[in-house]
């Protein structure tokens, strides 16, 4: 296995994949988005279920950029998508 076959091997790996979601929801709520429209947003419901939406909600990035109220909100309704 080549190098380039490696490096595309670590990139494409659950966790690299998480890490991109999470940079993508701090820099769009970062820029004024809702977390709501960010996560509905077609770029983040093509890669992720809503479960791996819900642990988004998780991460210490996302949980700087927005209030306590949105991701309570934000939550509850992923939670009673995952568990449809």
């Amino acid at each position: 296995m080549g190098l380039q076959d490696e490096v595309r091997k670590l990139v494409n790996t659950e966790s690299a994949r998480h890490k991109r979601m999470i940079e993508y929801v701090v820099r769009q709520t970062a820029s004024g988005r809702p977390l709501s429209e960010v996560l509905d947003d077609p770029y983040v419901t093509n890669r992720l279920n809503a479960v791996e939406r819900r642990a988004l909600l998780e991460e210490p990035e996302i949980i700087e950029t927005v209030s306590d109220e949105v991701l309570d909100d934000m939550r509850a309704n992923l939670e009673a998508i995952a568990g449809e």
